[in-house]
């Protein structure tokens, strides 16, 4: 006799239910630690593109100068 449980899968207690419990335990597992390890790249990459060197940040503001100063007509065209 085979028994059912609330999410209508069949209950089996011998060996083989034992294993295949086992093997989706494990599936599941894995699928859980690759999530979260894409989740931990895109955390990585997401905070990697907010860091700036104070040499980017030096460049922008000469860029920042240079376009300041074309606006105001210092230097030609």
């Amino acid at each position: 006799e085979v028994e059912l449980s609330s999410d209508g899968s069949a209950v089996n207690t011998g060996p083989k239910g034992v294993i295949n419990d086992w093997r989706r335990f494990k599936q599941l597992e894995t699928e859980q630690r690759q999530e979260q390890r894409r989740e931990m790249e895109r955390l990585i990459k997401k905070l990697s593109m907010t860091c700036r060197s104070h040499l980017d940040e030096e460049t922008d503001k000469q860029k920042q100068k240079e376009l300041q100063d074309k606006i105001n007509g210092k230097v030609a065209w």
